[in-house]
């Protein structure tokens, strides 16, 4: 029996893509936050500030893993009762490590955190999608992506100001509350999964299922270098000031919504590979802003933030017609595995890149020269992307055989 797809108005369907967004967004602070907030828990541990490292790295093993066994598993279950037990435990989670000194405990709850998180968006995602006709899907993807330009605006932000006066206890109860807070909405506003008696199968992993799943991941590897940097970047190649950090980012963050929501809105009406080239060309010229030497690091956080969420829209727009809607909860959680794999990876390469405390200009630029080349070939995977699918409607059982 084949899944019969309920049809929701469009104000119905915009309720729902914000509850995933809410979701996505509690999801990337409680991810993203542990870096900047474990300046202040690292006394508390015994540790070097160094070693949140090992902290986000545990996360990040956690949530590779999870999202592999999601991929042959999570289409055995309901996907609203999966992402209300997700939220639930990582709630306990974030709150169980306000109540130990230990970093070996913590570096465990961390892991357990990555085992959660690393299957919430793809499910959560594969909810939407699976709900959205296929011209809305776009903007719908935007919506939710744009939670993590939403991270930068006020979620960062307003963490680091619990910290600063409040102790890193109360900010890590902050977020455990927004993880309860998204129980109800999700309750509410969430529909149950439709009725079905198949048995869904995994998709296999073979060559065009990884490189439709490791897409999302190749666009944010040329970003992701420059991430951990972003901030001696600014202030020693750029001439920024350290007052004006926060105001930076904040341009970055916004610069980075809008760019979000622009893209979604305009994937119905330009090609992929349009907007791809576009976003391409506007990330490059933010990486010839250092290396050329102006000190504009204004333009650069607008143009480097704005180019790449637009970037990824356009590879999640086109990556997540690849699975039917039975298999993209699956799809969508190898996808963010292959995504914390990638990240994983380029932070190391950062780090190798740069060595020492002191980061050499040359040393910068060759990491900028890796950034940039590694991001010119987004346009040529958009292409490859746009021919396999084309030649799958061609094909009667385009499901197996891609």
């Amino acid at each position: 029996m084949s899944l019969i797809t309920p049809t929701f108005n469009h104000k119905a369907l915009i309720r729902i893509a914000v509850v995933i967004a809410f979701i996505q967004f509690t999801n990337a602070l409680e991810y993203m936050m542990f870096n900047p907030v474990f300046a202040f828990m690292a006394a508390n541990f015994a540790v070097p500030v160094s070693f949140s490292g090992y902290v986000s790295g545990m996360y990040t093993s956690g949530a590779v893993l999870s999202g592999i066994i999601a991929f042959y598993w999570i289409g055995r279950f309901n996907k609203k009762r999966f992402l209300i037990a997700n939220m639930a435990l990582l709630c306990l989670l974030t709150l169980l490590t306000t109540f130990t000194s230990s970093f070996s405990l913590l570096l465990a709850l961390r892991f357990c955190a990555g085992l959660v998180g690393g299957t919430t968006m793809g499910v959560g995602i594969s909810i939407l999608i699976n709900l959205a006709p296929a011209n809305l899907r776009g903007k719908m993807l935007a919506t939710v992506i744009a939670s993590f330009s939403m991270v930068s605006i006020v979620g960062t932000p307003t963490i680091l100001f619990v910290c600063a006066h409040y102790g890193w206890h109360v900010a890590l109860w902050l977020i455990s509350t927004l993880c309860l807070l998204a129980l109800p909405l999700i309750v509410s506003i969430i529909p149950k999964d439709p009725v079905s008696f198949d048995t869904p199968h995994a998709m296999p992993i073979d060559v065009n299922t990884l490189l439709f799943a490791s897409s999302n991941a190749l666009v944010q590897f040329s970003p992701m270098l420059v991430i951990p940097v972003l901030v001696p970047l600014m202030t020693q190649q750029l001439g920024a000031s350290q007052y004006l950090l926060p105001w930076l980012f904040f341009a970055g963050g916004v610069a980075g919504y809008l760019s979000t929501k622009m893209t979604g809105a305009l994937t119905p009406h330009f090609s992929a590979v349009s907007l791809a080239t576009g976003s391409t060309f506007v990330f490059l010229l933010a990486l010839l802003i250092p290396v050329m030497g102006y000190s504009h690091p204004a333009l650069f956080i607008i143009l480097f933030l704005g180019a790449s969420y637009s970037r990824l829209v356009s590879s999640s727009a086109l990556s997540i017609q690849f699975p039917d809607d039975r298999q993209r909860a699956g799809f969508s959680s190898l996808q963010s595995s292959i995504m914390y794999l990638i990240t994983t990876v380029a932070f190391f390469l950062s780090a190798f890149l740069l060595p020492g405390h002191a980061i050499a200009p040359q040393n910068m630029n060759t990491l900028l020269g890796v950034c940039a080349i590694s991001a010119s070939g987004f346009p040529i995977v958009v292409i490859i992307l746009q021919k396999k699918l084309a030649k799958r409607t061609l094909q009667p059982n385009h499901l197996i055989n891609v």
